[in-house]
């Protein structure tokens, strides 16, 4: 796998090849163990319907595209309609979420706007995924020019989805309006590589109505591919959003050449912390700038990752961003080259309210500090938060740091039922 190195203010793409993990072992029969959230709820493998997307059976991209996007849909490539029919859905190398549309040398699809409203003229391309769905990426599997998303919403319950060994190539979108026009200056893409989101209650817009639960994203990576706009992201939104969601699991996974990788809660209005439950563990980031994650209310914990190589020299950026209700553990992390601050707070309570974020901190190296951590001292408590009921294993830092960068993100082989992918 292609890996890469950052020096603030530029971002440099290498051949320099890392150690991957050299296989993903998989029996379906049994419960997956992913150390976190996703333990506690009812994840489980699809281990029958097996839909196998490849180059052999699909030989345009066309098809391959329709049959991709429909199997993660319906459990059917010949139908698009979402179910919840269990599906084994097995990706091998690349799918071209774009239709052809768009490539790393051509995005200007995303270029055109109304002459007289200077609004877009396309949409993203962005794909839902069913409940009881199974992804698993063979042979370099990549998800290319467009996104993927998980969405809860009155007709649909959006549950037990695991998405494995996939690499998220540059989810490119369009800005809302022409950026070059003076007062749309400011406007951004809301183009998101993987998104976990709900069903607003829209008489109070501080909960969610219909929350997606029970999801392992493991092995993965995301990056903006072969574009570089640290300093200002235009085309870009979330590597991994995480707007609402119950039991999940975000593990070993390559973050990347990003801006702002995860945003868990949409606004600070959100403070229900049962509304966001989710693990962060061994992942590693390098090369982002912010969000890694920023939150609202939730349970989060935040263990064994490794962050380096953070913030650009115009965008300092931090790693780690909580917020109103947010109820952080943070343990054994690796905290390396940031730009700015290892953490900047983003609370607007104050001291005594109920929402007032807490964040427990313990076996990071360095450890969070008024020094390095903006806007933390008020807020750290010395014992948990919420207490952890499934079973993890901690690293050191150190043993992170070492570790980690060998073994998170996509690429490896993959033994389903003990045959080789």
């Amino acid at each position: 796998m292609r890996k890469s190195f950052f020096i603030f203010g530029t971002f440099v793409l290498t051949s320099l090849a890392f150690a991957s993990p050299s296989k993903i072992n998989i029996k379906t029969a049994e419960k997956p163990v992913t150390n976190g959230w996703a333990d506690m709820g009812g994840l489980s493998y699809s281990k029958e319907n097996v839909i196998i997307i490849n180059d052999a059976t699909y030989s345009s991209a066309s098809q391959k595209l329709k049959a991709f996007t429909n199997a993660i849909a319906s459990g059917s490539v010949s139908k698009s309609t979402l179910t919840d029919k269990p599906a084994l859905i097995i990706l091998s190398g690349t799918v071209d979420l774009s239709g052809g549309k768009v490539s790393d040398s051509d995005h200007s699809y995303f270029d055109e706007f109304d002459s007289a409203s200077h609004k877009r003229l396309h949409n993203d391309f962005m794909y839902d995924i069913g409940s009881n769905k199974t992804i698993i990426g063979v042979n370099n599997a990549k998800v290319a020019y467009g996104g993927l998303r998980i969405r809860a919403k009155e007709d649909f319950k959006a549950r037990n989805v695991i998405i494995r060994n996939i690499n998220f190539w540059d989810a490119h979108g369009s800005t809302e309006y022409d950026t070059k026009v003076a007062q749309y200056s400011s406007k951004k893409a809301s183009a998101d590589q993987l998104v976990i989101e709900g069903t607003e209650d829209k008489s109070t817009k501080a909960r969610y109505l219909f929350i997606p639960e029970d999801i392992w994203i493991d092995h993965c990576s995301f990056s903006d591919g072969i574009c570089v706009d640290l300093d200002r992201n235009y085309n870009h939104d979330g590597a991994l959003d995480i707007k609402c969601a119950k039991n999940v699991t975000v593990s070993f996974c390559e973050f990347t050449n990003h801006d702002k990788v995860t945003l868990s809660g949409s606004s600070d209005k959100f403070l229900d912390p049962t509304e966001r439950e989710v693990t962060f563990h061994d992942n590693y980031y390098h090369g982002c700038v912010q969000r890694m994650p920023r939150t609202r209310g939730g349970y989060f914990h935040i263990y064994n990752n490794v962050y380096d190589k953070i913030g650009t020299s115009n965008n300092s950026g931090a790693s780690l961003g909580p917020g109103v209700g947010a109820q952080f553990i943070v343990e054994n992390n690796f905290f390396g080259k940031h730009a700015g601050k290892i953490l900047k707070s983003a609370d607007s309570s104050k001291a005594g309210d109920a929402s007032f974020y807490k964040i427990y901190v313990n076996g990071n190296k360095p450890e969070l500090s008024a020094g390095n951590s903006e806007g933390f001292v008020s807020h750290k408590v010395s014992e948990m938060p919420w207490k952890p009921a499934y079973s993890y294993t901690l690293k050191t830092a150190d043993e992170s740091k070492d570790k980690v960068p060998n073994e998170a993100g996509s690429g490896a082989a993959v033994e389903i039922d003990g045959a080789e992918y």
